[in-house]
């Protein structure tokens, strides 16, 4: 463009009342051409006509902030560097110009731009509540949240200085004054979708699911482009069990972002959920990247999608990544020998708190309190005063984190001066709240509530054995591999006869024919099985599937799946949603329990044994496919433990149409009840005692985390 066209340009915007824009174009000819007298001339009697205004005009003022909105802030900070050129008193321009180097991490800068500003204005609120995040963005709160307050005397109702304050006192782990703030904030400004967003994160966090949902759904319908509002809510209908309902939010953030990895991972575990099994080749089309870019995905549903341990370390480590900071290191031991009492700190989520004490309220109950004191604490919100009855009735003493004020319960954990924190939630149901990111202790072991590894080295054990993680599986882990000799868990055999137990007819069941049973999560029950147990229906005339009724959707889907076999769908029996101890009453009803094969039916599993029904399961590579081998191992059954899908097929079947041999592994398993160390909970209790000496004995001596298998002649490195 020559410097004559400029000039035209500049002199026709100044006849059209555009001075701001007339003046750039003068300017920019300068700086390509001091020298220039015309434009010299120009500018200067444009400024002169200038000087009344102290700020741009709104057009530029909306210019300029729609810029910085949009996540530009060079080109932002660009344009108003340009502007103050003519505007150089201008307080509008400084305040910006700040907010630009607050925006690009440029404290200092900023600082510089803001003082500057409130130099002009002193009583500008927004110019203050812009200092306060400086001084936030600095990890000085109390100065913050000065200055925050600063803002609010003079106004009120100023936004940024409400959103602010919010952020701070949330960072401070005071999460329900944040929350009020916001909630002042939206009561100002009802059309503000990020507003919403803000508040909803923070009434989550606080476990105020149905108010959160509100306002993630307002925020969805003020900027229906909003992702993060689609996704966080989908994932709050998911967490109530409304697969169909969630699957329409994460189909929205796909449309706005199809490469969302979050969101992809939800959406196949979703459809899983319903068993729809689209999914198979949907994630077929996408398994090479997801989960590896951009934000890491949930580990606990991504491994339902294939057995591939190599692949799910991978992610882990991605999710992980995101998640702990770099893992402490190990405090040097305080004394060389071992306490009379070793302090063990169980930590788990409050959402998985129902399946963390089906697993392991009998061990904490039978820890041996001479050697061991322990603790249970109990991350996130919604405990029911039921559920930390329980605990305490294992004779654990509770501390509840809730996640509001992590440095302050971090900080009150260490205080405990723990020995071993154990973790066991891990990634189940998609817990991401975890203390583990400062080290709690001298030694962390992730017990696996969720079935593989955490993907980190914050934890220096997993929990294992050697059916779960046998020899060469090392590689699959992050942690060192503590393998325990007679499983992961224990459980105490169900009474006999249980009172008020149900009858065959009561649940729809036939008087005379074979029961097949599987109670897994639909998405644990995919296609692979799910045929071969159609072919069990075929080999054995009469026999019934009974599964757990997940909703309509998964019932019409596998009812049609069964047709599509030639099997009368009505050979599909579904028990309705019951209480715990209605479910234990009416699982013995069934002859054979079918283990899942990707992600084994471990707690289901577990109940069906405790209930005195066999289990049949084919192991797989992850840990999430060998946990029904490593309970049938543990309860002295491995005649029931497959050696492929031929040999499972013929085991069910051989079951199945020989009613002796069913009616002798049941008598085999009644006596193993009477037997094994997985039925148990005092000896099993033991073993993991044994596994947590033998760590905290090498941790006295000065040596690094190892692969250990302790046993009965003590701890073996493996």
């Amino acid at each position: 463009m020559t410097p004559a066209f400029s000039l035209s340009q500049a002199e026709q915007l100044e006849r059209d009342a555009k001075l701001e824009d007339a003046a750039l174009i003068y300017a920019g000819i300068l700086t390509r051409n001091p020298k220039n007298t015309r434009a010299q001339k120009a500018l200067e009697g444009l400024r002169k006509r200038l000087q009344s205004q102290r700020d741009p005009s709104p057009v530029h003022q909306a210019n300029l902030e729609a810029t910085l909105a949009d996540g530009r802030h060079f080109e932002a900070a660009e344009s108003c560097g340009a502007l103050l050129q003519t505007f150089r008193e201008s307080h509008f321009l400084w305040d910006f110009l700040g907010r630009c180097h607050l925006s690009a991490g440029h404290l200092d800068n900023a600082a510089t731009c803001l003082n500057k500003a409130c130099g002009l204005n002193p009583r500008a609120a927004g110019t203050y509540a812009a200092m306060g995040r400086v001084q936030a963005a600095r990890g000085a709160f109390d100065n913050a949240m000065a200055l925050f307050e600063k803002a609010l005397t003079l106004n009120p109702g100023c936004l940024p200085a409400l959103r602010g304050k919010a952020e701070t006192l949330s960072l401070q782990g005071r999460s329900r004054t944040a929350a009020a703030a916001l909630r002042k904030a939206v009561a100002l400004a009802p059309g503000d979708a990020a507003l919403h967003l803000a508040l909803a994160g923070l009434l989550d966090q606080l476990g105020a699911a149905a108010e959160a949902k509100e306002h993630y759904t307002h925020a969805a319908g003020l900027d229906p482009d909003l992702a993060e509002a689609h996704y966080q809510l989908g994932l709050l209908l998911k967490a109530e069990g409304r697969f169909a309902d969630a699957l329409p939010c994460f189909d929205r953030v796909l449309q706005i972002s199809p490469a969302d990895d979050r969101a992809r991972t939800q959406r196949l575990h979703v459809l899983a959920e319903l068993s729809d099994w689209r999914w198979v080749r949907e994630y077929s089309g996408c398994r090479r990247q997801l989960g590896l870019r951009g934000s890491g995905c949930d580990p606990s549903a991504l491994m339902l999608l294939e057995d591939n341990p190599d692949l799910l370390r991978a992610r882990a480590q991605a999710f992980a990544s995101d998640l702990f900071p770099a893992a402490g290191p190990q405090a040097t031991a305080a004394a060389p020998d071992r306490p009379a009492r070793l302090r063990i700190g169980y930590f788990f989520s409050a959402a998985s708190s129902t399946a963390v004490l089906s697993q392991h309220a009998a061990m904490l109950a039978a820890h041996d309190r001479s050697r061991f004191e322990i603790r249970a604490y109990v991350t996130g919100p919604g405990l029911a005063e039921s559920t930390a009855a329980d605990i305490r009735r294992t004779g654990s003493v509770l501390r509840q984190l809730d996640g509001t004020a992590s440095d302050q319960e971090i900080a009150a954990v260490k205080a405990d001066h723990l020995d071993i924190a154990v973790d066991l939630s891990g990634y189940a149901q998609g817990n991401r709240m975890h203390p583990f990111s400062a080290r709690l202790a001298p030694l962390h072991i992730a017990w696996p509530g969720y079935p593989g590894t955490m993907g980190t080295a914050v934890f220096d054990y997993l929990i294992s054995d050697a059916v779960t993680c046998p020899p060469g599986s090392e590689r699959y882990h992050n942690e060192h591999l503590l393998r325990l000799p007679h499983g992961l868990s224990a459980m105490l055999p169900a009474a006999s006869e249980p009172a008020g137990a149900p009858s065959r007819a009561d649940c729809g069941l036939p008087a005379d024919a074979f029961i097949f049973g599987c109670f897994a999560a639909a998405s644990q029950i995919t296609p692979r099985e799910f045929g071969i147990w159609m072919r069990l229906l075929h080999r054995a005339p009469g026999s019934v599937l009974w599964l757990l009724d997940h909703g309509e959707h998964s019932v019409s889907n596998l009812r049609r799946a069964a047709a599509a076999d030639a099997i009368d769908p009505d050979r599909l029996v579904f028990a309705p949603p019951a209480a715990r101890a209605g479910h234990l009453a009416r699982l013995p009803l069934a002859d054979l329990f079918l283990d899942t094969f990707t992600v084994n039916a471990c707690a289901a599993a577990r109940d069906a044994l405790s209930a005195g029904v066999p289990v049949l399961t084919l192991p797989g590579r992850q840990f999430a496919a060998r946990t029904g081998a490593s309970l049938l191992q543990a309860a002295g059954l491995p005649g029931l433990i497959a050696a492929d899908t031929e040999d499972y097929e013929a085991k069910a079947v051989e079951l199945a149409t020989d009613a002796e041999a069913a009616a002798r592994l049941r008598s085999l398993l009644l006596e193993r009840q009477q037997q094994a160390p997985v039925f148990s909970p005092s000896r099993f209790a033991r073993q993991a005692e044994e596994a947590y000496d033998a760590a905290y004995g090498r941790y006295l001596q000065g040596a690094e985390p190892d692969h250990l298998a302790p046993g009965p002649a003590g701890p073996q490195h493996s």
